[in-house]
């Protein structure tokens, strides 16, 4: 037997009844839908960025490393998105990758810098 439960929109609710019942578990016990009603909107909760602290563009990993405590700092207080702060850290794994990149090159570039106008190299070779 289905749940005899009318929904918002005049249909019926989808669920089997409980036996012996004209309703389902969630519509059996009043105020059951509403709890997990409320659950549902809390994880739904609409973030404002207003509230969020304004941080610079990092340049380096100390910077990052300020916006990712930040950032667990507003998870915590319910003030960030844990979506928005999940993309956060993947992008903040990227921009270590390029630091780290960007270091070798600056390093290889000095190097072959000092290659080319080495003694030897002007010499010739002998």
């Amino acid at each position: 037997m289905q749940c005899k439960k009318k929904k918002w929109d005049g249909g019926q609710c989808g669920a089997s009844a409980l036996t012996g019942k004209k309703y389902c578990a969630l519509h059996s016990e009043p105020g059951r839908a509403a709890l997990l009603g409320s659950k549902g909107g809390r994880r739904r909760t609409v973030y404002s960025p207003e509230a969020l602290k304004d941080f610079p563009t990092p340049k380096s990993a100390a910077d990052l490393r300020d916006l990712l405590a930040q950032s667990i700092i507003e998870i915590r207080a319910g003030t960030l998105d844990p979506k928005l702060a999940n993309s956060i850290s993947y992008l903040g794994v990227g921009f270590l990758r390029a630091l780290d990149v960007s270091e070798v090159e600056k390093r290889l570039d000095a190097l072959e810098h000092e290659i080319r106008n080495s003694p030897a190299n002007k010499d010739g070779g002998r």
